[in-house]
This record gives C-alpha cells, structure tokens and sequence, in this order.
C-alpha cells in the first residue's frame, strides 16, 4: 500500500507500508491503520509486487508555488492532454490537492488491461475529496489518457495480426474502428446540472484532441435524440446519470451493446448517489459492463461511510487505490468562508431581512456581487422568486438580474439559466434555487449563499455552503430561521464554525455601508475601479445602482406590503402546504413538535406573506403528511418512518392498482398480526417499498430537483404522491 502526503511540503512523497489485511465484508467496515515507511515517489511506482493501496493526502492550504506545477506532468500524459489544461482553454499552473494525489499516478493509471494485473500498482480508485477542489479534472485526464492508449493499442494488435509488416494503413483503419464501435469512459453523476458540467469540462479538456467526442445520457431531456447522438460519430466519453442510463442499457439492445464495451467506469459523488436512493442503479449498471479487472473503475466521494466501503468492495478491484484529501482536522465545510444565521423575532421580518442580506453584499461587493438563495421546496422557491423580480426594481440599490431554478422548470430553462448565471457579468446576479443547484456545480464567483429555512439536514448545509468561496476564493454564507426554527442552528449545526447574526446588527451594518457609499460616491468607486481594473465602467460607477441605497431601504416594508397585495393568493397557499410537508418530517431534528410547526407556518402566511386569514389543511391530508400528532410509539414512529402505529400507510391512490392493494393488504394483515401476537414465528418486519422512497417530479429517480428522505412518503414539494391539494 502507499501513502500521498502533500501537506505544506515543496516535494511530492509516496510512502509504503505493510500490507493491508482484507477488509472484511461483514462486521465492522473499517479500514485499517497502517505503519508508513518513507520511500521517493518514482521509485515507489517502480515496477514491483502487487498489494492493496492506499494513499493518503492530507488537505493542503499551502501556497500554490508548494503545490505540484501541471508542468511535472510533461512526460506522463499526452501533449494535447496538457496543453489543454496549461494553455487554452484551462490555463492552469498549480494542481489542486486532489489532483497531485490522482495525476502523478499516470501514466501507469491509465495502462491498458494486459490480461496479467499481478504486476504493478492497481488501476482502481477511491477518492475521498470534497467538491470543489477540482476531482472533475482528475477523473478525465487518466480517463482521456487510458482512451488514447487503448486506441494506439488496437494500432498495435492489428499490425501484429498482419505478421508484423508495417502497413500504416492497417494502423489507422485499425484505430478508427475500435474509436468507432467501442466507448471509452462512462461518468455516472446523480444530478442532470452536474452531468451537463461534467461533459462540459470534458469538451474543453479533449479540445486538442482530434476527433474525440463527448456524449451525455440525462433524464429531462429528448431521450430519442440523446439515443441519435450516441449513434453518430464517437463515444470517447459518455456522462450520464442513472436512472437515464440504466433505462437505455435495459430497453436498447443495439446501443446497450456499444455501451458494454466502455472498459472505464467513474462513479462521482457517491455519496450523492447513495443517499438519493441509487444503490440499486449502481450495482444494476455495474453489472453491464466487464468485471474488474478488465473493466477500471474510480469511485469519487466527499465521505467515505460504511456504505460506500461496500459499494467500494463490489465495484472495485479488491486491491484498489484510497486516496484521501480530507485531512483530518479539516473542518466539513470551507472554514474561510464567514458563516452567520439569524433568529428571526417573528416571520413577519423575513423578506426585509432577506432583501437586506442581499443589499448588504451589493454594497459590499460593488460591481462584484453575486448571490445563491436556496429554498426548501419548489413552491417557495417560484413564490420568492416572483417577489424578488417585483421589489428589486424598487427595494435593492443594483439593478439585479434574477435567475431561477427548480424542479417545474424543463431541464432546457435549468439549463440555460445555469450558464447564464455562471457566465454572468452583471455585477449584481442573484440566482433563486431548490437543492437542485446544492451540490457539484460550479458557479464561479459566488459572493455569498443565503438560506431561507433550515436545509433538510447538516449535510445539506454543508453542500449548500459550498458553492461560495470556491477555488479558494473568499465568500459569505447566511441562514435566516423563523422562530421555530431555532432549536435546528442550536442542535443540528453546533459543529459548524457558525456565528450569530442578530436581525438589528444586520440593519445596522447595512446602514453604515450606505453612509459610506453616499458620503463620498466618487472615492468609492474608485476604491472599487483601483482594485479590480478588468471591471467595466458599467459595474463601477453609478449606473450599477439602480436606486438610491439609504431610500430604497426605508421603503421596503410599503414596497413588500404592495407586492403582496398584487400577488396570487393561491401561490401562498400552495407554498405552505408545501413548506408543511417539508417541516413535519423534521419536527425531531428541531426539537419542536409537529403542531407547532403547522401553527408557526400559518404564522407565516398572515406576518409575512400577508394574507388576512391563515389557510388550512384538511384533516386527510394532514393524515397523508404524517398528520401533527407525536405522541407515536417509538418503535413505530422512527423518524422518516412511513407507519403509523398499527401498521403501513395505504399506497398513493396514484399509484394504487390491483396487484399492489392486494400487496398492501397482505402486509398490513401481518404486520397486526404480529403486534398482538397471532403470527410469532412469521419472521422479521419488512418494510413495504413503494414508489415514494424514489419520487422525483419528472418521474426518473434522481433525475429531478429532489427525492424523499429514506422512508418518507412526503416529497420535499407541494406534492404528496400527486394528491396534495388545499380543501
């Protein structure tokens, strides 16, 4: 085995130690320690006995000039590869951690199956990095480079098979062949924006290269033309997500047969992948292409739990590379980036302080700013985002270009307002999302991440956290909470290098950077123009602001009290139910009961979206979402648990047939049975497995903006199995 270090260290060191005994596939799922024995890097990858790997890379924050320069790569890939990721259109110096654990490997990693793997170190990885830091770019170029070898390798068999006569042509019709009816690399990655991401990354990486193409396989889009595409011209690199190409595997033969000649697989953000209920998918795709050896495989996860250790021992060749690039001490999210919540007093301060959040950063930020406001359901994400088109025309001092994304959007709008927003030069952008945009994607430049609403749990915090202060960058991250909330920022998030925010405090910093700005408008844009002399004249100076700061701010309770009387009642509505199946489910984690949380939300409808009589649920509905009584047994009320205390829900009417009553039926009789002990020697519960534990909105698991958590019937959306309507 080996062990990366790359902390704070000018040189690039490998060590190796004893071999690791296997891990065990039941018990505890543990990776061994290990005693390290220093050895140079080149000679650690010279030619040697096979053993179990791991490699170990601790996080580094040193100074890029410590960091391996892409230049020490010259003799290890390809010039076209490099000259991509040095020159146009990459232009990078330095390797990120995770890079300088992966790259160096090459080009060693990207051998061809030979048929005789004792030898040499493995072709499999798991790579336990967080995102953003840069694991797209060191997943494709060992993928580009294994394409590149086994392409010349069909060169090679070909003029072997001619009596070794040099005929080029017989290399070149060779080489074009296999390039034609064999696929390189396929990328399994859990969400549609970060598939497109990911293929897009690989289109600049292969821009110097002759004739390779990139294909992609996601829900949301036209599946007969994605099926086209792949028939036309290469696949060097195919981008999918599962439940897209598990589909096509299972129901197109001729295209399924082309796919299984992929001898590389990627599984990125596995732990995304795990926790959106694609178990199943992985094992199910897997099984289609070769087995390992043949078949390479590097598995990608910013944790790396006991679920993934067992995806990790079936998918991966028994004597796979670890590398790790979360040292130990680091803390889970950026620890530069500010991170602050408020308390709200009452839900009637939401939208005011929301809109002083983001006049803060314009202000802070002139010319520069550039903001994610995640929600927790699609219904308040459209509802908010319909108000922020109103008020920032009239409350915010930047003229604001506002973009939206959400699972009712088609995937052509989410996309293009994806790259509108990454690309996007305004100087005052505001994005409004679901947790669709919460993981992998990169959106260069975040100045701050706003969070209306406690996330569905610490990890999605983290993740929501993340998109600012990438690549090093500085960012600001902020969590507003209505007062039932509070109990989740105390309990939920008391690991998180979090501070408060008083709601006055933010009023007050707000205030001063406004005096600062009128007191002297010529000095601080040129304060602005002296530090960033690429800005346009348009982002520095007046014509950025739209309205007079210290105006607009005294006018935002008249300005929201007007919107709202213009606004679709039945929007607010529709919000709140959805809001309250989204909060029932996570009464535990924030130590609130689940009455309370209806009443605090109906608080909301009346303080703070202004309607002069708070909406209801009917009594079935609310029975669907769980219903608002706590007082279940413990052994039938686990959280996210679909019983109720005698037994199993009934199936969705939308997805009631025959078969599946009858199911029901069956189960719901056994499991009574077996509470008042008529069936003792039936065996163990088993829990019924309806479509809700995968339901997306575009009806591909995955796929869509979000899923249920594990066992919960209620998705994070208005919809609860297609039924859930005000009456």
């Amino acid at each position: 085995m080996a062990f990366l270090s790359l902390a704070r260290r000018p040189t690039l060191l490998l060590t190796s130690s004893l071999r690791l005994p296997s891990i065990p596939t039941t018990g505890h799922n543990v990776i061994p320690s290990f005693t390290h024995i220093s050895r140079k890097f080149d000679h650690a990858l010279a030619p040697q006995k096979k053993e179990s790997h791991d490699v170990e890379s601790e996080t580094s924050d040193s100074p890029e000039d410590l960091r391996p320069a892409f230049s020490s790569l010259r003799m290890k890939v390809s010039r076209d590869t490099l000259r991509a990721v040095t020159d146009k259109p990459f232009n990078h110096v330095h390797m990120s951690p995770v890079q300088a654990a992966v790259l160096p490997l090459l080009p060693e990693l990207a051998r061809p199956y030979s048929g005789d793997e004792s030898h040499g170190p493995s072709r499999d990885l798991l790579v336990k990095a967080k995102t953003g830091t840069g694991k797209t770019l060191a997943f494709l170029v060992p993928a580009i480079e294994a394409r590149i070898k086994a392409i010349d390798k069909a060169g090679v068999d070909a003029l072997e098979k001619n009596g070794g006569v040099p005929d080029a042509r017989v290399v070149e019709d060779a080489k074009r062949t296999y390039a034609r009816k064999t696929v390189g690399t396929v990328v399994i990655s859990p969400t549609r924006e970060l598939a497109t991401q990911i293929s897009q990354e690989a289109v600049k990486l292969t821009h110097w290269h002759k004739n390779f193409e990139v294909k992609l396989f996601t829900g949301g889009s036209s599946r007969g033309q994605q099926l086209r595409d792949f028939k036309r011209g290469r696949n060097d690199i195919v981008v999918a997500t599962p439940g897209r190409i598990r589909d096509v595997l299972e129901n197109d033969p001729d295209v399924a047969e082309v796919l299984k000649t992929a001898t590389h697989l990627v599984l990125d953000e596995a732990d995304t992948l795990l926790d959106m209920g694609f178990r199943s998918d992985i094992d199910a795709i897997a099984d289609f292409f070769p087995k390992t050896p043949i078949r390479q495989t590097f598995l990608f996860s910013a944790t790396v739990s006991p679920a993934i250790r067992q995806v990790a021992r079936e998918v991966l060749d028994k004597d796979h590379v670890f590398v790790d690039v979360v040292s130990k001490d680091s803390s889970p999210v950026h620890a530069h980036i500010p991170q602050h919540y408020t308390v709200l007093p009452s839900a009637k301060e939401q939208l005011p302080h929301l809109l002083r959040i983001i006049a803060h950063d314009q202000l802070a930020n002139p010319g520069n700013s550039k903001i994610m406001i995640f929600l927790n359901t699609t219904k308040q994400t459209q509802l908010f985002t319909t108000l922020l088109h109103k008020l920032s025309k009239t409350t915010l001092p930047a003229r604001s270009r506002i973009y939206e994304i959400h699972s009712k959007r088609s995937q052509a709008s989410r996309t293009a307002a994806s790259n509108a927003f990454r690309r996007d030069r305004s100087g005052a952008a505001i994005l409004v999302t679901s947790d669709v945009s919460a993981r992998g994607i990169d959106y260069p430049g975040v100045t701050r991440v706003i969070q209306v609403g406690s996330p569905r749990s610490t990890e999605q915090y983290i993740h929501r956290v993340g998109r600012t202060g990438r690549a090093g960058k500085g960012g600001r991250a902020d969590l507003l909470l209505l007062p039932l909330e509070q109990n989740f920022a105390r309990y939920q998030l008391s690991d998180m290098p979090m501070k408060e925010l008083p709601h006055d405090k933010l009023l007050n910093e707000t205030t001063s950077l406004t005096e600062k700005f009128e007191s002297d408008r010529a000095a601080y844009w040129n304060s602005i123009k002296a530090a960033n002399p690429t800005m346009s004249e348009s982002t520095t100076s007046d014509r950025l602001f739209r309205n007079d700061p210290s105006t607009a701010l005294v006018n935002l309770d008249n300005e929201i009290s007007a919107q709202f009387d213009q606004i679709d009642k039945e929007a607010i509505n529709e919000a709140f139910v959805s809001l309250v199946g989204f909060y029932v489910g996570k009464a535990s984690d924030m130590r609130v009961t689940r009455r309370s949380i209806y009443e605090g939300l109906q608080a909301w409808t009346t303080e703070a979206c202004g309607l002069p009589k708070a909406p209801f649920i009917s009594d079935s509905l609310l029975a669907k979402m769980g219903g608002l009584n706590d007082g279940q047994p413990a052994r039938f009320a686990q959280r996210g648990s679909p019983r109720k205390s005698f037994g199993f829900k009934p199936p969705s009417t939308q997805y009631n047939n025959s078969e599946r009553n009858r199911r029901w039926n069956e189960r719901t009789d056994r499991d009574v049975a077996r509470r008042w002990g008529e069936d003792k020697n039936s065996g163990p519960r088993s829990r019924w497995s309806g479509p809700g534990s995968r339901f997306s909105r575009d009806g591909e698991r995955g796929d869509g903006e979000f899923r249920t958590s594990r066992g919960s019937r209620f998705s994070q959306d208005d919809t609860y199995y297609g039924v859930c309507t005000l009456e």
